[in-house]
């Protein structure tokens, strides 16, 4: 039943991906595509990721990138295109993870790894502080960092690393990718109106019809 159920899980997302990229243009004849359904990547993670990551290990042995090319892991050279999603330029970056710091790691053990996994391609860990712009610790392993194409890419192959995604916003309104903001190596707390904002409402309960009580015979 897991194994069926990661499956359909992976299913979605390779779908989901795959509509981040553009074909070639279509002849006069042949009328486009149009996907039924587009997820941002970054609603995607939040989404499909439950908070206690119990899924997270099914997706150990696979690691996922998405090039501009709509070409995922391969060698094509990244080709312009625009934005399909507000805040998806391909300079920002969603890293997700899988058991940041081992296995019991708390919050900022978490973090720690998180600069230490970016320090790895940018050479330090200040600079790597300065790069990511918001950290997961709960809902769904994993950070965001501002860098080009090219470096975020690098980390696809690294130990731990799950899924390398351009990001888009949560909020667009103040151009806010989500989760906990992290500036210069710190968490920022937002104001509790922009914490609403980002935060995934919560489902409402269904409640279901009473049965009428059944009345007294007099």
């Amino acid at each position: 039943m897991a194994a069926t159920t990661t499956t359909k899980l992976f299913k979605s997302i390779s779908r989901s991906l795959r509509h981040l990229s553009t074909s070639s243009p279509p002849s006069i004849t042949t009328p486009p595509q149009i996907p039924t359904i587009v997820t941002p990547p970054n609603l995607l993670t939040h989404s499909l990721f439950p908070q206690n990551n119990s899924l997270l290990s099914h997706f150990t042995p696979t690691r996922l990138r998405v090039t501009r090319s709509g070409n995922m892991g391969g060698d094509r050279p990244p080709t312009e295109m625009a934005p399909l999603f507000p805040g998806c330029d391909y300079k920002h970056w969603l890293i997700v993870m899988d058991k940041p710091g081992g296995e019991g790691a708390d919050k900022k053990q978490m973090i720690d790894c998180y600069i230490q996994t970016l320090a790895k391609v940018l050479g330090s860990e200040e600079e790597a502080k300065k790069k990511i712009y918001n950290v997961s610790c709960e809902r769904y392993f994993g950070f965001g960092c501002e860098v080009e194409e090219e470096i975020a890419n690098k980390m696809e192959d690294f130990p731990g690393v799950l899924f390398v995604l351009p990001d888009s916003y949560v909020d667009p309104e103040y151009q806010d990718y989500g989760a906990e903001l992290f500036v210069n190596g710190e968490i920022v707390q937002r104001s509790p109106e922009r914490q609403r904002r980002v935060e995934p409402q919560p489902q409402r309960e269904r409640h279901r019809p009473s049965s009428p009580r059944p009345r007294r015979r007099m």
